[in-house]
C-alpha cells in the first residue's frame, strides 16, 4: 500500500469504511495508534495477504474483509506502528484457519507477507517492493507488466535461469483469474509466488525452495 498516495491518507477518519471493514479489536488498534492511517493499511494488508493465501487452496473463498481478523504483536500505547518502525509479526484468523504474517511499515509503504506454516518459512520468503517511475504512464496493465518483469528478473538470479525462459501465468476460470504461477521452459515450477501493485508501488514475494 502506497503511503505517499493522497488517496490513501485520511481513511482512518472514514467511520463508515472503518466499521464496514474492521472488527472491534482492529478498530481499537487503529484508534489508539500514533499513525492511524498506517495502522489501518497494515491491517488491510494483512487481510489481503491472508485472503490470497486462502484463495490458492480454497477457490470458493470469499473476500469479505471482516472474515479475516488481524492481530499484530504490539504493546499498548507503543509508537511501534508509526512509519519507519521495524516489521511486526502477527496472524490472521480466517474461515479456513490461521495465517502467520509479517507487516513492514515505512514512510513510503505498508507491505505484508504471509504463510500457512511457521516463522522458519516466513523468514525464507524472498520479497521486494519497487517504486514505479512517476514519469511512466501508470495503468493497471503497465503496473502488472512491471511487477511481472521484476519478479522474473529476481527468479532468474535466484535459480540461475534466463529471464526469457521464465513466465508468470494466470488461468482464467468461471470465477475469474486464478493465482499467478511460474513456468520455466514451459513447465510449471514448484514456486509459490504472489504479486501486488498499488499506484506507483509494485511488490512480489516467493517461497524459495532451492
Amino acid at each position: 500500500m502506497d503511503l505517499t498516495d493522497p488517496q490513501n491518507m485520511g481513511k482512518s477518519q472514514d467511520t463508515r469504511f472503518v466499521n464496514r471493514v474492521f472488527c472491534p479489536s482492529e478498530q481499537e488498534l487503529i484508534s489508539r495508534a500514533h499513525n492511524r492511517d498506517a495502522v489501518l493499511w497494515a491491517l488491510w494488508a494483512g487481510k489481503e495477504a491472508a485472503y490470497k493465501l486462502v484463495k490458492k487452496h480454497n477457490p470458493s473463498a470469499t473476500s469479505v474483509p471482516r472474515l479475516y481478523k488481524v492481530s499484530l504483536d504490539c504493546a499498548e500505547g507503543s509508537d511501534v506502528l508509526s512509519p519507519g518502525s521495524n516489521a511486526l509479526l502477527g496472524f490472521v484468523d480466517t474461515p479456513y484457519g490461521r495465517i502467520e504474517i509479517k507487516v513492514f511499515i515505512t514512510s513510503d509503504y505498508v507491505h505484508c507477507i504471509g504463510t500457512t506454516s511457521g516463522l522458519d518459512e516466513m523468514n525464507s520468503l524472498v520479497w521486494h517492493v519497487d517504486r514505479i517511475s512517476p514519469d511512466s504512464q501508470a495503468s493497471p496493465d503497465y503496473e502488472s507488466a512491471f511487477v511481472r518483469k521484476a519478479l522474473r528478473e529476481r527468479l532468474s538470479a535466484h535459480y540461475d535461469e534466463s529471464p526469457e525462459n521464465i513466465e508468470i501465468r494466470r488461468v482464467k476460470s468461471s470465477s475469474g483469474l486464478g493465482p499467478p504461477f511460474v513456468c520455466i521452459n514451459g513447465e510449471r515450477a514448484a514456486i509459490d509466488v504472489s504479486l501486488s501493485h498499488d499506484g506507483f508501488l509494485a511488490a512480489y514475494a516467493f517461497a524459495a525452495n532451492a
